[in-house]
């Protein structure tokens, strides 16, 4: 998400529009849908710990193509690149964390991990967005390339003390019979970020077309709902441990409710922030709950796979997400709303209907 950070800036420097620097983030999610399974299948074999700490290095090497870059092009090349490998990296870890935690602990671990991303939202790009007045995009792309290096070597030393039986039984990476559950509880799963990304990719437009806040409480809002996010993450892994079963399917209906309380507000501006806050606590919940649920009905064979999976998933819904929310919003602010209430709403009836048997 970094270039969104740094839009005016990038498209001046490279010449080209902003809505085009976006390509630069929507390139991203549809490279990681494309490559995610087969960079995971074809390094099955891997030692983990080497290959995390190589998708880091190559997303340094790619940031800095990416900082050096004179046009729009080779800027596009270095993104694709940094998102090959952060595609297999997620993938890879979310499954190494089932391999090295207990199963009683898997949700809080998850958690854990991906309070990452939150925190990124929520603290690294205002300050990539700072850097970036002071000192230009370009430095911000490198220094981000120095932490993946630390990062990186971090990994190898803390992860060399965490090998588990597990990764070894993923040899091939076959299909088993928990495959179907896997897919269908990412499916489904995807629906519901595919509401969330179509609200969210326009929640400025929002806010102020279809709330009738003004501009000046974009970023207060925008706060409020990063906030509840993170509150919604450090929920996830004792409601995940908790209640493996519901947790997933009541997370998702909350965010349905975020959103029914969005599509219904309009110029009802309490409603709204309502509708925000338990928007942003629910969809900070969802993803580690998502991914905790695709774990467990997972076979322990299945889950590189299984990960790979979930974040292909995620991807999609990302892309899908931001391409129903424009397709609506030729109607109205409001019609976006609906439209994201309605994958969200699709995909809660889904999980709540799906088997809730966990692989062995």
């Amino acid at each position: 998400m970094l270039p969104t950070g740094l839009l005016p800036l990038m498209s001046a420097d490279l010449g080209v529009s902003e809505s085009r620097v976006g390509v630069l983030v929507s390139a991203w999610a549809i490279t990681i849908a494309l490559v995610g399974i087969p960079l995971v299948r074809l390094t099955l074999r891997w030692d983990r710990t080497v290959l995390l700490a190589g998708c880091l290095t190559v997303m340094a090497a790619s940031n800095l193509i990416t900082a050096a870059a004179t046009d729009f092009t080779a800027a596009l090349a270095g993104r694709i690149l940094a998102a090959t490998a952060h595609g297999l990296f997620w993938a890879v870890v979310v499954s190494h964390v089932a391999a090295i935690v207990m199963p009683a602990r898997l949700g809080r671990a998850l958690a854990i991990v991906l309070a990452g991303p939150t925190m990124a939202g929520l603290a690294g790009l205002p300050a990539a967005a700072l850097i970036a007045e002071i000192a230009g995009w370009r430095t911000v792309f490198v220094a981000l390339s120095g932490v993946l290096v630390v990062v990186a070597v971090v990994l190898v030393v803390a992860l060399r003390q965490h090998r588990s039986e597990d990764d070894e039984t993923a040899a091939n990476g076959s299909w088993d019979r928990s495959g179907w559950a896997v897919s269908t509880t990412a499916v489904a799963g995807g629906l519901v970020l595919i509401g969330h990304f179509a609200a969210f990719t326009f929640v400025t437009t929002l806010i102020t077309d279809h709330a009738g806040f003004d501009r000046s409480s974009i970023p207060a809002l925008l706060l409020a709902f990063g906030i509840a996010g993170a509150a919604g993450v450090a929920a996830a892994g004792y409601a995940s441990d908790r209640f493996p079963r519901s947790s997933v399917a009541a997370s998702a209906a909350a965010v349905a409710l975020g959103l029914f309380l969005l599509t219904i507000s309009k110029d009802q501006a309490c409603m709204f922030v309502v509708g925000v806050a338990v928007w942003g606590l629910a969809i900070g919940a969802f993803p580690p709950l998502l991914q905790a649920r695709v774990l467990r009905v997972s076979s322990p064979a299945f889950r590189p796979m299984a990960g790979s999976i979930v974040v292909t998933a995620l991807n999609l819904g990302v892309a899908a997400g931001a391409a129903a929310g424009g397709v609506a919003l030729r109607a109205s602010p409001q019609a976006v709303a609906a439209a994201a209430l309605s994958a969200a709403a699709l995909g809660t009836i889904a999980l709540a209907l799906l088997p809730q048997r966990e692989a062995e």
